[in-house]
């Protein structure tokens, strides 16, 4: 799809979808999904600049996937999500090896967990973090076969998910849960890794290497970036509409009751200090009352709500940080973008 400058989007169809999942509307509309590709693609840019240079004190001419998870070390819900990801990619590369022709029969899984502990062990060899304290002493201390924190927060995230798509797709009919279950299986990578590499557009020298998990944990990254965003612009919208109602509700009760004139003396003071001491309630706003209007359909979200969600992420990591405190030279430095 091509904008009014020119600009070709490579994955109008894909981010509509995920938006849907995540609980936009059917049909987003197409400057939201356009301005939501446009951050995303300069967010998985800023994450290769970042994560170059920890490649090269390595002196590695490719990203490795330690680099790009290093990147996100601090948010440990998307560290446990991304190694059940690559874990479970792990675990269908050996099965689709195993069977000898490609993965064209299936694989024979024996119902005592017997392979389950093989599939936990494979995890834990295959996915190491140099970062960690037991990385280290992998080798000297005994392995545990039983779960650790990581996987228990991970199986948790996973369930939480399931849920909110079983509450979404509750009232959905037959064909309007096919649609839904198609529009989950939307990916920037999977089958796409050419089509990805285009839309990244990157020089030679950070360009990534084919046929690796590099692109796959970009692809999963953004993402999770597409969800962030779709989730924190629905937050936006909502406490915009609820201010809006408030602001119509107490408009309309002002036009029905009408003002009263102020006659003075001591008992209208009484009243003006005892309205001034009522705390606000806030209690939530009715759907519908005497002069409160029905609720009406859904709307889109508009590229205001992106770009004032986008903003409140970056406001909030900025205020962490101490960048201009390093700055003992003057002048302008460029302060990094920060990821979401």
């Amino acid at each position: 799809m091509e904008n009014a400058g020119g600009r070709e989007y490579k994955y109008f169809t894909e981010i509509s979808q995920m938006m849907f999942v995540f609980g936009e509307v059917q049909d987003p509309a197409p400057e939201t999904v356009n301005l939501v590709e446009d951050i995303v693609r300069s967010q998985v840019i800023e994450l290769i600049l970042q994560a170059r240079p920890l490649a090269s004190r390595r002196g590695a001419r490719y990203l490795a996937a330690e680099d790009l998870i290093f990147l996100i070390r601090h948010d440990r819900a998307k560290v446990n999500r991304l190694r059940t990801y690559l874990s479970w990619k792990e675990v269908r590369k050996h099965a689709k090896d195993s069977s000898g022709d490609g993965g064209a029969q299936e694989v024979d899984i024996p119902e005592d967990g017997a392979d389950d502990k093989l599939t936990q062990k494979a995890q834990k060899i295959t996915i190491k973090l140099p970062w960690e304290l037991l990385t280290m002493f992998q080798d000297v201390l005994p392995q545990d076969e039983e779960e650790d924190e990581d996987d228990i927060e991970a199986h948790e995230a996973s369930i939480q998910r399931l849920k909110e798509a079983d509450d979404a797709t509750r009232q959905m009919t037959r064909e309007e849960y096919q649609h839904y279950s198609d529009c989950r299986q939307a990916s920037f990578t999977y089958r796409k890794a050419k089509r990805f590499k285009e839309f990244l557009n990157l020089p030679p020298h950070l360009d990534l290497k084919a046929n690796d998990d590099t692109i796959d944990i970009v692809g999963f990254l953004a993402f999770e970036m597409v969800r962030s965003l779709t989730l924190a612009g629905l937050e936006v919208k909502k406490s915009l509409e609820e201010s809006y109602l408030r602001d119509d509700a107490y408009a309309n009760s002002s036009m029905v009751l009408g003002k009263r004139k102020n006659t003075g003396g001591l008992a209208s003071d009484a009243k003006r200090m005892r309205r001034d001491q009522t705390p606000e309630d806030d209690s939530p706003l009715p759907q519908s009352s005497l002069f409160v209007p029905p609720s009406e359909a859904r709307t889109s979200l508009r590229p205001e709500h992106i770009q004032d969600a986008f903003a409140r992420m970056q406001s909030d990591w900025t205020q962490r940080r101490s960048a201009g405190m390093r700055n003992w030279r003057g002048g302008l430095i460029r302060t990094t973008v920060s990821l979401i």
